[in-house]
């Protein structure tokens, strides 16, 4: 069977989060205003591993899912969590429109970043 490569774009290189993820987890929580238990409830992750996470451990699985979904719920969340920049300076970000606009607003028009 002959597998075609993906385009170069499409590859991401590790690691997946930045160096300073414990401190960009510290700005996204003042930015949020609650408690590291809150956050830690929020994503449904114990509150030691969000203790690990702000060491150094890297999260991964459900925890890190949860969290980005709800990064994704506040504006530039997950800008914040990645990079300033939406892609932390390596890699080319691929932006997908809204599958459905919210009232008042025209369909396709992302607003999630305003």
């Amino acid at each position: 069977m002959i597998r075609r490569l993906p385009p170069p774009e499409l590859l991401i290189e590790a690691p997946f989060l930045p160096d300073d993820f414990p401190r960009r987890l510290l700005r996204f929580k003042e930015t949020l205003d609650v408690s590291w238990d809150v956050l830690a409830t929020c994503i449904g992750a114990d509150p030691r591993q969000v203790w690990r996470w702000r060491e150094g451990t890297k999260p991964s699985g459900d925890s890190l899912y949860a969290l980005f979904l709800l990064a994704d719920r506040q504006p530039g969340g997950v800008r914040l969590l990645l990079g300033e920049d939406g892609d932390r300076g390596r890699h080319p970000v691929i932006w997908l429109p809204a599958d459905r606009a919210a009232p008042g607003e025209q369909a396709g028009e992302d607003t999630r970043w305003r």
